[in-house]
């Protein structure tokens, strides 16, 4: 379960094929990993631009518009701090009670609780052409890493809460939202690809592609 919850950062490197044949050589190591945060970060760049245009074209109706990740990647063999690129719209909350019968648990042993959730949702490419969706779907956190797939860290991110509050204290985590979502939920994730699939095309998924997700949660336990 705790593979689950490993930093974004180590996420975008399975994205971009993480070679686990390297020599046990520090100096090729480094090497590796600094063509990985060059690739990644090429790749935020190139997206950026593909989303701003997306953004543009695509006016946001919801309350607060749409509003962009403020979280940022410390690519550190780089000495680069870069944003992570990812824009979403919150489309409907849950009500009062749907709000208080559910909350995020941290496990100080294995991290972040994970849940299970029912939704509908929908993944297109920015050209408007949908490439997975699922209705009425049962999804269970602890197992979904199982299914590479349809799971990757845009799941984590949308989902789980911006922090934690751990032994009197806020434990900043991925999420976008202050909450996490829950059920009643609806959000637009507008994300690069590196969160996602990377440069591996995955079904009618291309390589390299940013990608629209809408989440609407019906459920959450």
């Amino acid at each position: 379960m705790k593979a689950l919850f490993k930093p974004l950062l180590v996420l975008a490197f399975a994205a971009v094929a993480f070679s686990s044949c390297m020599k046990d050589n520090s100096a090729e190591q480094e090497a590796e990993q600094r063509r990985q945060q060059e690739a990644i970060v090429a790749s935020l760049a190139a997206d950026k631009i593909k989303i701003e245009e997306y953004l543009l074209d695509n006016p946001s109706e919801a309350p607060g518009g749409w509003q962009e990740d403020d979280r940022e990647e410390t690519f550190s063999l780089l000495g680069k701090t870069v944003k992570t690129g990812i824009h979403f719209e919150v489309l409907a909350v849950p009500t009062e009670e749907d709000d208080e019968a559910f909350e995020y648990e941290f496990s100080s042993s294995t991290g972040p609780v994970p849940p299970k959730v029912r939704v509908n949702y929908t993944v297109s490419l920015l050209d408007g052409t949908e490439v997975q969706s699922g209705e009425n779907e049962n999804f269970d956190f602890a197992t979904f890493q199982s299914n590479s797939n349809i799971y990757n860290g845009v799941w984590l991110i949308s989902f789980f809460p911006k922090s934690y509050r751990v032994d009197g204290e806020d434990r900043p985590y991925y999420g976008l939202t202050a909450k996490g979502l829950k059920k009643g939920s609806h959000i637009r994730v507008v994300s690069p690809s590196s969160w996602a699939y990377g440069a591996n095309k995955v079904g009618d998924i291309p390589a390299n592609s940013p990608l629209l997700y809408e989440f609407e949660v019906l459920n959450i336990e």
